[in-house]
């Protein structure tokens, strides 16, 4: 076994032990994704959310050891006296602008239902659903699929989420990133690699005093700016997008979170570190079925436990 580097996928090679494979916590399938272990440590798992999903092109989540102890500085690195070989991280590099501009379209299944369905249902105005589409910068896919940008207050575009949206506003089951294909086309280098922001990040620089709000799926913040257009939405895409390096753009701003039913105790945890940031983490939705989040609120689908 190769102990050269400390932080190994779980394998019954690395381990002596099966292989258990949990739910993404990135795109919610089942058994598919695999945790990082301490191979130092007693073969631990790094936590839970670290690790890499085996469906590679609908998903893409890695998470490694590395990034995850940069995100959580607040988390006590397990000491070890072995000789392990530091992996390098790569530098962020952005994306071009133009492949967001080129995107921008309201042509994908996820906004025709929002702009539609969604804004008779609940009797918003359509010039304030276009502001929303612009302020966003929603793309679209060839195949109707959404692209919702991750640009972040420098304007730097770290990475495009395709999502796939049936026309009742529910997700289908493709998902995936922009520089996936990206990277497939030979466009981006091999070793090019995803480095999240929160989704609406960009919009901080243009509403400095305006309280912000964080939910955690793209589509609930945009219904929510739509109705409470009084605050500013941002999204983490994923329940385990909420980390210290994340948030710190936030320093100085008054901050409201959203968990979705269930990630109260979760995100609680992650921001009990955060420094300068005046935040309140609402218990609102912890009385309704798990998952349940303020769009399932605001359009009467929240269900009991």
């Amino acid at each position: 076994m190769n102990n050269d580097y400390r932080y190994q996928l779980e394998t019954p090679r690395v381990t002596g032990r099966r292989q258990q494979k949990t739910t993404c916590p990135h795109c919610g399938k089942k058994k598919c994704f695999v945790r990082y272990v301490d191979t130092h440590n007693g073969n631990q798992y790094v936590a839970d959310e670290v690790g890499k999903c085996d469906h590679q092109h609908s998903c893409g989540y890695h998470y490694k050891p590395s990034d995850y102890y940069r995100d959580n500085q607040w988390v006590t690195k397990p000491a070890s006296n072995d000789h392990c070989t530091p992996i390098p991280l790569p530098p962020f590099r952005p994306l071009s602008m133009d492949y967001v501009t080129r995107s921008h379209s309201p042509q994908s299944t996820f906004w025709q239902w929002l702009s539609n369905d969604v804004a008779r249902r609940l009797s918003i105005p359509p010039e304030r659903l276009r502001q929303v589409f612009d302020d966003y910068q929603l793309g679209a896919t060839h195949q109707s699929d959404v692209i919702f940008w991750q640009i972040d207050h420098l304007g730097q575009v770290h990475g495009g989420h395709i999502m796939q949206y049936h026309a009742d506003g529910h997700r289908g089951g493709y998902q995936s990133w922009t520089h996936v294909k990206l990277i497939r086309d030979g466009v981006l280098p091999q070793d090019w690699q995803l480095n999240q922001c929160l989704f609406g990040q960009h919009l901080l620089t243009r509403r400095p005093d305006d309280h912000v709000c964080i939910v955690e799926s793209e589509k609930t913040a945009l219904i929510m700016t739509a109705c409470r257009p009084e605050y500013l939405w941002l999204a983490t895409a994923g329940s385990g997008g909420l980390s210290a390096e994340r948030l710190h753009c936030l320093q100085g701003r008054r901050v409201i979170l959203f968990p979705d039913s269930g990630c109260y105790d979760k995100w609680s945890r992650h921001m009990q570190a955060t420094t300068a940031i005046h935040y309140t983490i609402s218990p609102r939705l912890e009385c309704y079925a798990p998952n349940t989040d303020l769009a399932d609120l605001i359009l009467g689908e929240a269900k009991p436990p």
